[in-house]
């Protein structure tokens, strides 16, 4: 607890803006299927296009040869394909520009994978669900043992424990709702540091533990 002491020397706080509370712990999909993704790589690539472009007729100025050659052998190859691609790829960045600032003035609730705040913590991707504080006994990272065509493996999962730990259901699956651990499936996605999460936690209920289990046989 807190106590303020004030004297009648001490000047008047009353005109002070109020404390700020504390920004949600928010981590989103970044993936090559978001549009802002890809809107990147377009302008990558036509700024290459660009650079090779500029290189060619400089070095060939240099060399006093044609600069009509070394163009029409890139940019004319398989059936004008290259110089196509070029000329189209402006009107792709242009239209991925106008979809990404839609988007931007669009809830984005479908790309956030995990939100720590006041209110509780709410688990993304296929059944989105919002657990209030009081509900929640423990939060825990747990790997689960996954069986697929390309092998064996133990993925990763946060887990939002409903139960406390002596009353623990046998199938780790039971304990409560859970989603992969954040970024771990996301392609060029972000990783969760288990230290993070720890932290965004302990910023909203410093009462919950946070724990990392390991492998978890069900």
């Amino acid at each position: 607890m807190r106590v303020l002491v004030r004297t009648a020397d001490a000047p008047d706080n009353a005109g002070m803006p109020p404390e700020q509370a504390a920004e949600p712990f928010v981590v989103k999909r970044r993936g090559l299927g978001t549009t802002k993704t890809a809107l990147y790589f377009g302008t990558l690539l036509f700024g290459l296009m660009v650079l090779l472009t500029v290189v060619m007729v400089v070095v060939q100025l240099l060399k006093g040869g044609s600069v009509r050659e070394p163009l029409e052998t890139v940019w004319l190859s398989w059936g004008g394909m290259p110089l196509i691609f070029a000329v189209g790829l402006p009107v792709l960045l242009l239209v991925g520009v106008v979809t990404a600032f839609e988007e931007s003035r669009e809830a984005d609730d479908e790309d956030v994978l995990l939100t720590i705040d006041e209110t509780g913590i709410y688990l993304g991707g296929e059944q989105p669900r919002t657990i209030p504080w009081p509900a929640v006994r423990g939060v825990c990272r747990i790997e689960r043992h996954d069986v697929n065509p390309e092998g064996e493996s133990w993925d990763p999962y946060l887990v939002v424990l409903l139960h406390d730990d002596d009353s623990l259901p046998r199938n780790s699956k039971a304990w409560g709702p859970s989603c992969p651990w954040p970024g771990t499936f996301e392609l060029l996605g972000r990783e969760l540091p288990y230290d993070d999460l720890a932290a965004a936690v302990t910023r909203y209920a410093p009462h919950v533990q946070v724990t990392d289990r390991g492998r978890v046989p069900d």
